[in-house]
């Protein structure tokens, strides 16, 4: 099982935070534009269960269009963001689109960014402008002092990490679901 274990954390500006990366030697990555489409039933039962799963289309500068379906399970207790994941590679988005809706599942929410992603000390830095939400830095890592490591390297202080997702931010913003 692929467990996704990741610290958010908003940010005023990443320009400090990218000075920094650059200070520490990390690796620039990609810079890519992701569109991400979610995916629930009428009953809305994933979110219920604190799921989601998502198609996402990423227009990279490195790479041909990837296009990345993900599934991601409920949260687990852990300092930060910690929960099963599960992603397959696809060639045709409106394909799985079309199937998704076949078997009663809806578009419940569409989120665009901006990421660069950047490596350091085994983690994965994100560098998230997110369309109506704001800037945010994301560090994934395989385990709690892994992230909290990096954290510290970057100067971003673990307490201002917010445990919700885009999808979670995006649909209270958008009101949907009141």
């Amino acid at each position: 099982m692929a467990l996704e274990i990741e610290a958010k954390i908003p940010v005023a500006d990443l320009k400090p935070v990218v000075d920094r990366l650059k200070s520490l030697k990390a690796v620039l990555k990609d810079t890519v534009r992701e569109e991400d489409i979610y995916f629930d039933n009428g009953a809305v039962e994933l979110i219920k269960k604190d799921c989601g799963l998502r198609l996402r289309r990423r227009l990279s500068d490195v790479h041909p269009l990837q296009i990345i379906l993900t599934y991601k399970g409920p949260r687990q207790e852990s300092a930060f963001k910690s929960r099963p994941e599960y992603q397959i590679r696809l060639d045709n988005a409106e394909a799985m689109v079309t199937i998704f809706q076949s078997l009663g599942f809806r578009e419940s929410l569409k989120i665009h960014k901006n990421r660069q992603i950047w490596g350091l000390d085994d983690c994965e830095i994100c560098l998230d402008e997110v369309a109506l939400l704001g800037l945010f830095v994301e560090v994934e890592g395989v385990s709690d002092s892994v992230v909290h490591a990096v954290l510290a390297k970057l100067g971003l202080n673990p307490a201002d990490h917010i445990s919700e997702g885009y999808a979670r931010m995006m649909a209270a913003r958008l009101n949907l679901g009141k």
